[in-house]
């Protein structure tokens, strides 16, 4: 049942790479991949037709193009391109993003977020959520901050054997969500658990970095060896068009509602 909710390696090959599909996953509405250029593959250009599209810089650097504009991408930085806007990528060096897309019915305009300067220093798009043994940064780079239909993006980070996404909480009649894993360097995993009910749980593997989840149904926590953090990239999802835009509104899983709420 869970062969097609684990996506491993995502970043195995350069160039654009966009492997996570409706077509290859339990997705209904999410695109996802790598999009990876070093000097002996400088650039790509690419277009999502009647897609909104969502990037996030993870490594390296690169200028982008889109709606007539220019963008320096540094790590952490993210980009929202409006519906069917054709995007040109390229770097000096090396640059590692991960690109979410999902399909709208709705033009919004293209926006650029440096982490540095808008997210970072945020108390409403930074937030250091939970107590030990689950506290954890969640970074909101592309959110409530941007004019979007669909899709959310960011970025969690844990301490060192720490669980996130607690307490267990679920959203499958709203929303759907990526999990793509970074910065984990092994023999470091994490163990991510999808269930309805923890008596018999969908799915329950290891996730290494550059592995990928996908989440449409289900409590879905996951939690760190110890030693090592868990720090993944999330693209979150409405199910449709400007209605469940939103980290908030989630089904916290019973047992656990007077826990502070941390979502991702």
């Amino acid at each position: 049942m869970s062969s097609n909710w684990l996506f491993r390696n995502t970043a195995a090959l350069k160039g654009r790479n966009i492997t996570i599909t409706p077509e290859t996953s339990p997705f209904k509405a999410i695109h996802a991949g790598r999009i990876i250029l070093d000097k002996e593959m400088p650039s790509v250009t690419a277009r999502n037709e009647g897609r909104e599209t969502t990037l996030l810089c993870l490594h390296g650097k690169a200028k982008i193009h889109a709606s007539a504009a220019e963008y320096e991408l540094n790590r952490f930085d993210g980009v929202y391109i409006r519906r069917g806007q054709t995007f040109h990528i390229e770097t000096d060096n090396y640059v590692d993003i991960v690109e979410g897309s999902a399909p709208t019915g709705k033009h919004h305009p293209s926006r650029f977020v440096s982490f540095k300067e808008e997210v970072e220093h945020s108390d409403s798009l930074t937030l250091r959520v939970g107590a030990e043994p689950y506290y954890r940064d969640i970074h909101k780079v592309l959110a409530e901050n941007v004019e979007g239909s669909r899709l959310l993006m960011g970025v969690t980070m844990s301490k060192p054997g720490n669980w996130t996404s607690w307490p267990p909480h679920e959203h499958a009649a709203t929303r759907e969500e990526l999990y793509l894993f970074f910065d984990m360097p092994r023999p470091g995993f994490g163990t991510q658990f999808i269930y309805s009910n923890l008596e018999k749980p969908e799915f329950v593997q290891p996730v290494y970095e550059n592995d990928a989840v996908t989440i449409v149904e289900g409590y879905h926590p996951n939690v760190a060896a110890p030693g090592y953090p868990i720090n993944f990239c999330w693209i979150l999802c409405s199910l449709e068009d400007d209605t469940w835009r939103t980290l908030a509104n989630v089904n916290v899983q019973k047992g656990f509602e007077s826990m502070p709420t941390g979502l991702r």
